[in-house]
C-alpha cells in the first residue's frame, strides 16, 4: 500500500513538472482543448444559463415580423468581388451583408418571412499551394459515403469549368439526420484562384418540403463568370 502511494506520488510530481516546463504552444493548445471541453457540458438541471439569448435571424417564423423589404419578383444579384450572379424568388429579402459582395461583409444572408428558410454564402481564400481537386475530390467522396448512412438524400458532383475552373459537390440534406435540426441544400465549390465557397439553402424540416423548389432554384442559378 505505502509502495503503491509512493508512486503515484512521484507521478503526480511528474505531471507538474511536465506542465511547468512544456512550451507555450503546447500550453496554448490545452487551453483551446479545454475551453472546447467546457463548451460542450450543460449546467445542472434548474441552474440558469448565463449570458443572453441567442437571437433568431429576423424574418423566422419565431419573431413578430415587422421590416419592410420583401422582394415581389425575382431579383438576380452580381457579386462585383468574386464575379458570380445568383437569383432571389419573389418573397424573401435580404437580410445581412451586401449582395453584390463588400469584401468586409462576406456573410450574405437572405431570409423568407414566415418561414425558417435562408439563404447564406460565404468564401474564404485558400493559399496558393492548396490542393483544391483533390479536395473537391476527398468531400464528394466523404458525402457519398455519407448519404450510405442517411445523412443525405441526394450527392451529385457540380463543376460549372471554363475560364472560372469552379469545382465542387452539392449535398441535400434528410431530415433524420441533417446537420442542427435543418435541412439543408448546399454548392460547396472552388474557383481557380484557389477561393472556397458555400451557397447554402436551409430550413426547418417543417417548411423543407414546400419550400425545397424555391431553394434548389436558388442554388441552381448560381452562375459564375466565364
Amino acid at each position: 500500500m505505502r509502495k503503491t502511494f509512493c508512486l503515484l506520488t512521484v507521478a503526480a510530481l511528474c505531471g507538474l513538472s511536465f506542465l511547468a516546463l512544456a512550451p507555450t504552444d503546447l500550453m496554448a493548445q490545452w487551453g483551446v482543448i479545454k475551453r472546447g471541453i467546457e463548451a460542450t457540458q450543460q449546467p445542472p438541471a434548474g441552474e440558469p444559463q448565463q449570458g443572453p439569448a441567442t437571437k433568431a435571424y429576423e424574418g423566422s417564423a419565431s419573431m413578430q415580423d415587422t421590416k419592410t423589404g420583401v422582394s415581389t419578383s425575382p431579383v438576380t444579384y452580381q457579386n462585383k468581388v468574386r464575379n458570380f450572379s445568383y437569383t432571389i424568388p419573389p418573397g424573401w429579402r435580404l437580410e445581412r451583408g451586401d449582395p453584390t459582395g463588400n469584401a468586409e461583409k462576406l456573410n450574405i444572408i437572405f431570409m423568407k418571412p414566415g418561414t425558417t428558410c435562408s439563404f447564406n454564402i460565404h468564401w474564404t481564400q485558400m493559399v496558393p499551394s492548396f490542393p483544391r481537386k483533390a479536395a473537391a475530390d476527398a468531400g464528394y467522396k466523404q458525402s457519398m459515403e455519407e448519404k450510405g448512412i442517411g445523412k443525405y438524400m441526394a450527392v451529385k458532383r457540380r463543376d460549372q469549368g471554363g475560364k472560372s475552373g469552379v469545382i465542387g459537390w452539392e449535398t441535400i440534406e434528410t431530415a433524420e439526420k441533417g446537420s442542427g435540426g435543418f435541412q439543408r441544400i448546399q454548392w460547396q465549390c472552388y474557383d481557380g484562384k484557389n477561393y472556397y465557397y458555400s451557397f447554402m439553402a436551409s430550413t426547418e424540416p417543417k417548411d423543407f418540403s414546400a419550400n425545397r423548389a424555391d431553394m434548389q432554384r436558388i442554388i441552381d442559378s448560381i452562375r459564375f463568370s466565364q
